[in-house]
């Protein structure tokens, strides 16, 4: 159940590839999409940024029908589960009557989290800048209990809690996200053996993943956004704003590097992960991988939009035009959209300036 940005789209898109090999072996991927989002929205009885889906009215009475009708373990997966609260619980853990339920919580150090959830939010229509974000997420923090704003999927510690009030504490696993540079498969490895899955021949290699953006690219998808009409439906959104442009295109370059937590929220944000990993060692919960893994980690290359200039931000946004007002021609000989450039090159040098050159690197 996530939480979000730890790796979810991709074990979702893994889940989903290898149906048949888990049904084989007496497991069942129920649905025919890669992750449950229109059964959880149908479970918690709500949309999705104002918006009610066609197909969610339902579809979690379906899902648990199928489920009840399978004989052996069943998985379900998406990440806004996580910040479910007690009535939602009692509901999803209630409509397997007497199965026993297993929550497997996936979860990535604060330091790529913060940063992270920000640009999720921007993709998704938020205007709020960086700076005002933190402003408000870290100045609600008031120790593991916290359950405001960003808190109530991203911290582990009271989402843990409000689960195992209904399924038990040795019920509610954390799978923690490896760093940067581990091997590829290593968090599939670490789920797997979470859920207790047989070993097979799974298909785990190219899966699609939810890479992030740049720090250039998400300041300039922010600003975009005050451009854009109020009353823009949100499939609309996310077809033309957050899939064709956030994720194929602004995703294909970082010209200004890779966003990270600025120096000076650092030490909060440590503090604050060191009370949420001490409470969930206090409280018990199993953890598949190392509890280390939670200490907040930052990109060498890391900045933030304070230090982008808006020269390069204009040279970013015209590279994509130019592609993008080509590639829907009668010829379609627009080259790939981000493919280096001027913004990038002067990218380089703001990533050189901050004491790092691996802009490209992403994360789980």
């Amino acid at each position: 159940m996530g939480t979000p940005k730890s790796g979810t789209t991709s074990l979702q898109n893994l889940l989903a590839a290898n149906r048949p090999v888990l049904r084989k072996h007496g497991y069942l991927y129920p649905g025919k999409r890669p992750g449950h989002f229109l059964e959880v929205l149908d479970l918690r009885e709500a949309g999705f940024r104002g918006h009610r889906f066609e197909g969610s009215e339902g579809a979690w009475d379906r899902v648990v029908k199928e489920v009840l009708a399978h004989r052996g373990p069943a998985l379900l997966s998406h990440e806004i589960l996580g910040a479910s609260t007690r009535p939602v619980i009692d509901k999803a853990v209630g409509s397997f009557g007497d199965r026993p339920v297993r929550v497997l919580v996936t979860c990535r150090d604060l330091g790529r989290q913060v940063p992270a959830v920000w640009q999720e939010g921007v993709k998704n229509g938020d205007k709020e800048t960086y700076r005002e974000f933190l402003d408000k997420v870290l100045g609600a923090w008031d120790g593991p209990d916290t359950r405001a704003n960003m808190w109530r999927a991203q911290n582990l510690a009271s989402l843990g809690a409000r689960w195992a009030e209904r399924v038990g504490t040795e019920n509610v696993v954390f799978v923690t996200v490896p760093p940067s540079g581990a091997s590829k498969d290593l968090l599939w490895q670490r789920f797997a053996t979470a859920a207790g899955l047989p070993e097979a021949d799974y298909q785990v290699a190219d899966q699609p993943r939810n890479p992030s953006m740049g720090t250039v690219e998400t300041e300039l998808l922010r600003r975009l956004l005050a451009h854009l009409p109020e009353d823009v439906p949100f499939p609309v959104y996310s077809r033309q704003v957050k899939r064709r442009l956030a994720e194929r295109t602004l995703v294909l370059t970082k010209a200004g590097g890779t966003l990270t937590v600025p120096e000076d929220r650092r030490p909060a944000v440590a503090e604050m992960a060191a009370a949420i990993n001490a409470s969930l060692v206090e409280q018990g919960f199993p953890v598949v991988g190392d509890i280390a893994d939670l200490e907040p980690a930052y990109s060498s290359s890391g900045t933030s939009p304070d230090d982008v200039p808006d020269a390069v931000l204009l040279e970013r946004a015209l590279e994509v035009m130019g592609p993008m007002v080509l590639r829907d021609g009668p010829h379609g000989e627009g080259r790939a959209p981000g493919k280096g450039g001027k913004a990038a090159r002067v990218g380089g040098r703001l990533r050189g300036r901050r004491g790092g050159d691996d802009a490209s690197a992403d994360h789980p």
